[in-house]
């Protein structure tokens, strides 16, 4: 297809009305693109509000008019291309691709408050390992069935009854377990951030 850019193509001979009407597949093409370009963009904008994808949205309804309709006159192109371009802007809309665009540009106004540090510091690194140290102590400390009753809840996510079926116990002594582990657990910690805590 042989369109010119909408600011060029008015330098060309513009057809006879009678001329215009006649004209037939690429020709007729041509001369919607130079007759109606500037339109079709500017509902493409106002449907999508994104002037570069708008562009090539009106670009794509010319194209797949073009393959669909390769014979058809300008009196029938024209409801066809709009229509085209509707179902263009519409499939864009829906493919997510223009909250995605709007997501971005948003995230990327927000920059810096937004940003996390990339790496853990070695403060970060140090505390997160003496808690572990703290909790696997406080773990060893427990009895071996609360020790199991937790770890099966928490690690393998067993519910209570499932629990209470691999533990040979009621559903509510697996709850109370539980509990007790917990509490061990959280004074453990407790007590690690203020050293001069009791027991």
């Amino acid at each position: 297809m042989t369109m010119q850019e909408p600011g060029n193509a008015r330098v060309a001979r513009r057809p006879l009305v009678g001329e215009s009407f006649a004209l037939r597949g690429s020709a007729a093409l041509d001369e919607i693109f130079r007759l109606q370009y500037d339109q079709l963009l500017r509902f493409c904008r106002i449907r999508i509000s994104h002037a570069a994808d708008a562009e090539d949205l009106v670009q794509d309804a010319f194209l797949s008019v073009r393959r669909a309709y390769p014979g058809k006159g300008i009196d029938e192109l024209r409801p066809l291309l709009f229509t085209a371009l509707r179902n263009l802007t519409l499939d864009y809309l829906k493919s997510g691709y223009a909250r995605q665009r709007r997501s971005s540009a948003e995230i990327g106004e927000m920059g810096e408050f937004l940003a996390c540090p990339r790496s853990v510091t070695p403060e970060t690194q140090l505390r997160d390992a003496q808690l572990l140290a703290i909790m696997q102590a406080g773990l060893s400390a427990l009895d071996p069935r609360k020790r199991e009753a937790l770890l099966l809840s928490r690690l393998e996510r067993l519910t209570h009854k499932e629990i209470a079926e691999r533990l040979s116990v009621s559903p509510r002594t697996v709850r109370s377990d539980i509990t007790d582990a917990m509490a061990v657990i959280a004074k453990s910690l407790a007590r690690a951030g203020d050293p001069e805590r009791e027991a």
